[in-house]
């Protein structure tokens, strides 16, 4: 009479590992599909950072170009404070009276005139760039070199240190040398002040470093192919003239 009941059991006990590993199975998928899934986190902050910088490149580029037509538009005010600041410089040079008198006649003149309200900006320009070029001040010292060299050498490295002197102003009235060019020529005999970046030829020179100088000379007149022969004088209130001019008539550089 229990047999049948015994059979019952142990069908239900069979089947029971299954439904037990069914519902792990399930529980597993549970976990795997819900608590623990990635995540979508978007793109963070990346988008904002590129915009920011593409904000600061524009302001940036906005703010280059009102300033470039500010100056622009003040050439000849910065013209005019330029020569301006020039103008102590030359009194302090070693320019001849004469000459010095001179060229800062013609400073003064293009002070006047470049500060008049109605001056072209791009004229103005084009003075001061090429009034700036001019070894202006070192012209005395290349004056004060050469008298060094009439009373302290002698024939014939005398006249031949007078020739690359002369040779070396050539270059400069022909536009083929600069302050630049000139400040290096005469670097031998100059002390520069560190502390106010002042130069001044040294108060006592030698032979060596006149030398020294010579052979800068020669090699500015050659690169600037300069003919090797005496050139006629000339005062630097001459070459700031011809530059005006053609400043006026050509424009600057």
């Amino acid at each position: 009479m229990n047999q049948p009941h015994d059979t019952d059991d142990v069908a239900n006990t069979s089947q029971s590992p299954d439904s037990e590993t069914l519902a792990v199975d399930a529980n597993d998928g549970a976990d795997v599909n819900g608590g623990n899934a990635p995540t979508d986190e978007g793109p963070g902050c990346l988008p904002a950072i590129v915009a920011g910088t593409l904000l600061l490149g524009i302001a940036a580029a906005v703010i280059c170009g009102v300033t470039t037509w500010i100056l622009f538009q003040k050439r000849s005010e910065i013209a005019v404070r330029t020569l301006q600041g020039f103008v102590p410089m030359i009194e302090q040079s070693l320019l001849e009276p004469h000459d010095k008198a001179k060229v800062i006649e013609q400073f003064e003149g293009l002070i006047k005139e470049i500060g008049a309200p109605d001056y072209p900006p791009t004229q103005a320009a084009a003075i001061m760039q090429r009034v700036v070029r001019l070894p202006i001040t070192h012209w005395g010292e290349l004056d004060a070199i050469e008298m060094y060299i009439q009373e302290n050498f002698e024939d014939p490295d005398k006249q031949q240190a007078i020739t690359e002197l002369s040779r070396v102003r050539s270059a400069i009235q022909t536009n083929q040398a600069t302050v630049f060019d000139i400040i290096d020529v005469v670097e031998p005999v100059v002390i520069v002040d560190e502390k106010t970046g002042t130069r001044t030829l040294k108060s006592k020179i030698v032979p060596q470093d006149v030398r020294g100088v010579i052979l800068r000379a020669k090699i500015l007149a050659d690169r600037a192919k300069i003919e090797d022969k005496r050139f006629p004088r000339i005062e630097m209130s001459t070459i700031l003239r011809q530059e005006i001019k053609t400043a006026k008539t050509e424009g600057g550089f």
